[in-house]
């Protein structure tokens, strides 16, 4: 993937939006093996962390173990289980194990592309890191053969 801006002929695709996730500035970059744009951020990548589990910071498991002692106090008859803290148990642990991230995504439309777009069996071209693309048949403009 070549997530620096303005290589490769991307220029017009690169004006900063933020994610509706975690609010960081984002600009589109090629992935080359995908060939398809993609959203990054400063530092080329497509995934940040979870940021509704900030306020866990700087040890989830923490919370965690005080989660999992609140869950069933008590002994014997006297044992209490609490239900709201069992199913928050329950979602956490779950979300620690599989990984907290998100993968980034404009709060806005994109840029467009400022120059004119092709057009390709009645619709308008779709632009790829490696060229444009007719939307119907899927193939290069060049090879289509409608075009």
């Amino acid at each position: 993937m070549d997530p620096r801006p303005g290589e490769g002929g991307e220029a017009a695709m690169t004006r900063p939006v933020k994610c509706r996730f975690c609010q960081v500035p984002l600009h589109r970059a090629a992935d080359r093996k995908a060939d398809e744009f993609v959203w990054v951020d400063a530092r080329g990548g497509q995934t940040g962390p979870d940021p509704d589990l900030a306020h866990l910071k700087p040890d989830p498991y923490a919370y965690l173990a005080a989660l999992a002692e609140r869950v069933v106090t008590g002994t014997g008859r006297g044992r209490r289980v609490d239900h709201a803290a069992g199913r928050e148990y329950s979602a956490l642990k779950v979300r620690l194990q599989s990984g907290t991230w998100h993968t980034h995504w404009p709060d806005g439309p994109g840029p467009r592309h400022p120059g004119p777009v092709p057009e390709c069996c009645g619709w308008p071209a779709l632009l790829r890191p490696s060229g444009w693309y007719c939307r119907q048949s899927g193939k290069a403009l060049a090879q289509c053969g409608v075009a």
